[in-house]
């Protein structure tokens, strides 16, 4: 059982304004330095919020990938290893000494934790979520792959995702900020989850294709 109970978002949480329904609220818009007017920035013919999902650059042409861009940072936990993507703009922390409980934090005071939670006994995912996980259903999880190709699981509305390590589960859960209807950043969320991995992988994010150009 982690140390801090872990608390978790309500389910059904609605996004926040998105004036040009390109899956990117306007706030992650002014994060990502995209055109919350455009439903395609770069004019590349991916839509923004395609290509922060799949770690492309929204603001450069294809094949330009995310982390390349300056508009994100990748976090290299010093005592897990694991690799992770968050808004520059953001700030991150880590709560206790081992680093197993690490905060990146907006100016909104929404945040997103990654909990280290430690599985000695090296039990199957789904009696390791019976015993630590209180309140959430493992029928409402999905077992999916990250751009990555890490195979990890999450809720059903993208706040909650659990990665399987040796011998620990590593958590990775959105926290809306005081009492708020409407998240601003589960697009964000999405992008930090396609991003992690262990650092030990050998993993590499392939390249984006350019699209034909359209026939005049």
């Amino acid at each position: 059982t982690p140390a801090r109970p872990l608390t978790f978002p309500r389910i059904l949480l609605k996004d926040s304004a998105d004036l040009d329904k390109d899956s990117l609220t306007d706030l992650e818009e002014e994060i990502l330095n995209t055109d919350s007017g455009v439903w395609d920035s770069d004019k590349d013919g991916y839509y923004d919020g395609q290509e922060i999902f799949n770690l492309y650059n929204p603001t450069g042409f294809a094949p330009v990938r995310l982390v390349d861009s300056g508009l994100v940072r990748e976090y290299v936990n010093p005592s897990w290893k694991y690799r992770i993507y968050y808004p520059a703009s953001w700030l991150e922390a880590s709560v206790d000494a081992a680093n197993d409980h690490i905060l990146f934090s907006s100016i909104t005071g929404d945040f997103i934790e990654v909990r280290a939670i430690k599985n000695e006994q090296a039990e199957p995912f789904d009696v390791w979520f019976a015993n630590n996980i209180i309140g959430q259903s493992f029928t409402d999880l999905a077992l999916v792959k990250n751009r990555f190709g890490v195979e990890f699981r999450k809720r059903s509305d993208s706040l909650a995702a659990y990665f399987v390590g040796n011998k620990v589960v590593f958590a990775v859960i959105y926290q809306p900020s005081g009492s708020a209807e409407d998240l601003f950043f589960r697009h964000i969320m999405q992008m930090m989850y396609q991003s992690f991995r262990l650092s030990d992988a050998n993993m590499e994010l392939s390249d984006q294709k350019i699209l034909p150009a359209p026939v005049q």
